[in-house]
């Protein structure tokens, strides 16, 4: 009887030393590592993690998300700090990295979600480098300059303060601010609207009130226009500019700086700064007098 309680007693003890060891075995606490892939406003982010079973990611812009490798897309440019936060049975690690977002061309002209009464531009009176007068035709082939206060120039300074507003849900505003507008005189004839001469001829003022607009934005498309010339005004033909950013105006008679027969506009240059326009303007005495013979290329700033 001896021998087995003792057999027993050793039974326990052992039992008991097994359990101690059991509980008193280390867990690891968990590691983790971000990566952050940025494809426009869209990033791709990928958690490299041990001994976790839960993911909580905070974007820095208000959004979160709980996969191991989101895909986020971000609603504005900017700087953003996300932050994964992950969990185990040995506790919580945490890390972070910064995201850079650019500004879509589009959001430069809109000023993007942030901007509630969308981005207003006007004549820069400086005008840009590049500005002038060109032909409609497939090279644009240069004609003049137009140089810095060319509107004060001939005679129209109080059109530096229309205003081109363009919102983030693609609709249009324009503010007339002495109820004229610039326009080409082959227009203004042909739809037998007063008008005021300027010192320049072929540009004069007309009364306008604007109207309801919205815009599309399109980049690297071809555009095609039924176009005319100075040096054959009496017949038209088919022009194709590929891959250039092209901005319409929808919408009544509403247009973006010069107002002329065609409410298309190819964009040459965008930053938060300036936007320079490719304005088609008709500028024949020919049958097909209604058919852009040329193109203004003009700079706007931000208001």
């Amino acid at each position: 009887m001896k021998k087995i309680a003792s057999f027993l007693i050793s039974l326990t003890v052992i039992g008991f030393m097994v359990l101690s060891f059991s509980s008193c075995k280390k867990v690891d606490p968990p590691t983790v590592t971000i990566f952050a892939s940025v494809d426009g406003y869209v990033v791709a982010f990928t958690a490299t993690a041990t001994d976790t079973d839960n993911y909580s990611w905070t974007f820095g812009d208000g959004e979160v998300g709980s996969d191991q490798n989101p895909v986020h897309t971000y609603a504005q440019s900017g700087s953003y700090t996300a932050t994964l936060t992950v969990t185990g049975e040995g506790g919580v690690a945490e890390v972070s990295t910064t995201v850079t977002i650019a500004a879509s061309p589009l959001e430069m002209l809109t000023g993007g979600p942030a901007a509630a009464n969308g981005k207003t531009w006007v004549f820069s009176p400086a005008g840009g480098e590049g500005d002038g007068i060109y032909k409609a035709d497939v090279d644009f082939t240069f004609e003049d300059p137009l140089p810095a206060g060319i509107l004060g120039l001939i005679g129209l300074p109080t059109e530096y303060e229309d205003e081109f507003t363009f919102h983030n849900d693609l609709s249009y505003s324009h503010d007339v601010k002495n109820d004229s507008v610039v326009t080409d005189i082959i227009f203004a004839m042909i739809n037998q609207i007063p008008f005021r001469p300027s010192a320049e001829d072929v540009i004069v003022l007309c009364p306008f009130i604007p109207s309801a607009a919205t815009f599309t934005f399109t980049e690297g498309t071809d555009l095609t226009l039924e176009t005319t010339s100075d040096s054959d005004n009496e017949n038209i033909w088919e022009t194709t500019w590929s891959g250039v950013t092209v901005l319409e105006i929808e919408g009544g008679a509403e247009f973006l700086g010069v107002m002329d027969f065609t409410r298309k506009y190819i964009v040459f240059n965008i930053s938060v700064d300036a936007l320079q326009l490719g304005i088609f303007v008709s500028a024949t005495e020919g049958s097909k007098m209604n058919y852009p013979s040329h193109l203004l290329r003009m700079t706007f700033i931000p208001k």
